[in-house]
């Protein structure tokens, strides 16, 4: 068998995934809403943006992708590495007095075993790879030829040029509109939500996964170049971006707001974080 050159293979990999391409131009960002005791979001102000066209994968980054990767390459994720993630656990799975739910850095749990050592990805082909850090995110994208979104492009992509608040429009979710709030459990098939998809037509960008975002965590206007460093007894870290809401999303529907922005280390991983890829 012939084998491919690297450009023959990340070819290869970049058809793999269906470009949806976001024109050029400008989009209001963020929100002017407030707090309840009246400071600002960290999505505020609402702001324009100018952004260049570009090319954003239609789905998240599936198991099925995640595991060719894998296979082609040996990587090995920050999860599987440190020997845990993290997982939410309800119900009879908590032996804690007075909690029916904790969050808790489960040993075994990674991207193959998304709700710790006993669950597996059996069936979850076209489901989004969860666990994932954001340096198996950059790995990924390193393999393939891609680049994640700046959070600038991704929220065009979920909100298009109309100010809406969700990618379906302006009226809160409901258990049709995406994967939220624990209304499904876990995540679900990529594209069972088709009012998940916005204008442009770029599936589960409310819901299922947050999504992983190139540019660290600062406070707008936004900037791609601007960082806010944490210094821990590991070192200083750019806190980075993670945009979309997930199934779980602290039983809070509003976290799918296409304006809204969370933070977190670049080593985190979880069962409802994921990521989207673009075009070089």
């Amino acid at each position: 068998m012939t084998e491919l050159t690297s450009e023959q293979a990340t070819a290869a990999t970049l058809e793999t995934h269906e470009w949806v391409t976001i024109p050029a131009g400008p989009f209001l960002m963020g929100s002017d809403e407030r707090r309840a005791d009246g400071k600002p979001l960290a999505a505020s102000p609402a702001h324009t943006v100018e952004v260049d066209a570009f090319r954003i994968a239609r789905k998240p980054v599936s198991v099925a992708d995640f595991a060719r990767f894998v296979a082609e390459t040996s990587y090995v994720t920050t999860a599987e590495r440190s020997g845990s993630s993290w997982v939410w656990l309800g119900g009879e799975d908590i032996t804690t007095p007075d909690q029916d739910h904790l969050w808790f850095d489960l040993k075994g749990a990674s991207w193959r075993h998304p709700h710790g050592p006993e669950s597996d990805i059996a069936d979850k082909d076209d489901h989004p790879v969860t666990h994932v850090s954001h340096h198996d995110c950059l790995a990924y994208c390193e393999w393939s030829g891609t680049r994640l979104p700046n959070e600038a492009e991704w929220e065009k992509a979920a909100r298009g040029t109309d100010g809406r608040l969700y990618p379906w429009g302006d009226e809160p979710p409901t258990t049709s509109s995406c994967n939220h709030t624990m209304h499904v459990g876990d995540t679900s098939p990529i594209g069972k939500f088709p009012d998940a998809a916005g204008p442009h037509g770029v599936e589960d960008i409310a819901g299922n996964v947050w999504e992983w975002m190139s540019n660290g965590w600062h406070r707008y206007p936004f900037d791609e170049n601007k960082n806010q460093r944490i210094t821990t007894k590991l070192g200083e870290f750019d806190l980075k971006v993670v945009r979309g809401g997930s199934f779980y999303n602290n039983c809070d529907p509003r976290g799918v707001l296409s304006w809204v922005r969370v933070y977190s280390h670049p080593d985190y991983s979880s069962y409802d974080i994921g990521f989207r890829v673009c075009a070089p």
